[in-house]
């Protein structure tokens, strides 16, 4: 009984050792090159001279990673491309993602030919698409995120102004030029411990061309080690309800179509008049 279960896992084992070595690719040369056959003479048959049938392993083909897949999206993948793209992917991503849910097609000869004329017969409605690029989208998400502490004197005077928003946006770990950042044009001075925590409302313009809407919250801070900070810098993100009580609305980053977002453009006031229309739809 015991041999039986052994030969059956043996040639089992043996099955598959063949399946695996028949799915393999082996690079081969000669191990004595054979020479050159004269010109108008016949080749001389391999069997004349046994070391000319004798190989040597080159390469195995199968130890090599395979390399990503080509594919052609049939639509829009955030962090991946755009629909109609042509790109190689992660073979796994691919399979487990793209292909089943057919969001793209293996990048066949046909397919290449049958979706380039799609393409190219849609191309004025692709051409109208507004496609914010990925890079923007995850700046935009990890600014959303941040309520920044500004912090202000409780001894000298003060106004927020975007080169303070600067150095608090440094302190909290982001890095942005002074043209990129709007506040309003209504000024904010101190010391006045009534605005301790108060929220305020800026914007931040990536690459001229993405207005991100950010939280700041007003710290007084002092240099003498005695006077404590009267409102914890850690706050989690307050809810609608917290910044209607500072006139503030929730927004959306907004994406323009071409990167002109300057110092002469009002900001403030386009983003409140995007806010109106929404409301109003």
């Amino acid at each position: 009984m015991k041999r039986g279960i052994a030969e059956r896992y043996t040639w089992s084992y043996l099955a598959q050792m063949r399946w695996e070595i028949l799915q393999n690719t082996w690079v081969l040369r000669h191990v004595f090159a054979p020479e050159p056959t004269p010109p108008g003479q016949m080749q001389r048959r391999p069997e004349e001279l046994p070391n000319l049938m004798k190989y040597e392993v080159v390469d195995f083909e199968s130890k090599h990673p395979a390399g990503p897949l080509k594919v052609i999206l049939l639509e829009d993948v955030e962090g991946v491309g755009q629909q109609f793209d042509v790109l190689g992917v992660n073979r796994k991503l691919a399979r487990t993602d793209l292909l089943l849910s057919r969001k793209a097609v293996y990048a066949s000869p046909f397919d290449l030919q049958y979706y380039a004329a799609v393409k190219e017969q849609r191309r004025e409605e692709l051409a109208s698409r507004v496609r914010i690029p990925y890079d923007y989208l995850l700046v935009g998400r990890h600014l959303l995120k941040m309520v920044v502490p500004i912090h202000v004197s409780m001894d000298n005077p003060w106004t927020i102004e975007s080169s303070m928003i600067r150095c608090s946006l440094r302190q909290a770990g982001v890095d942005i030029v002074d043209d990129a950042i709007f506040v309003d044009s209504e000024k904010i001075s101190g010391p006045n411990f009534e605005m301790e925590a108060r929220l305020i409302r800026f914007y931040v313009v990536v690459c001229k061309q993405y207005v991100v809407p950010m939280l700041g919250r007003i710290s007084h801070i002092s240099a003498d080690d005695s006077k404590q900070v009267l409102y914890p810098e850690a706050s989690k993100l307050p809810t609608e309800k917290e910044l209607a009580k500072y006139g503030i609305s929730v927004e959306e980053p907004y994406y323009h179509k071409t990167p002109e977002i300057g110092q002469d453009f009002d900001v403030f006031a386009f983003m409140k008049t995007r806010r109106q229309g929404a409301n109003n739809e």
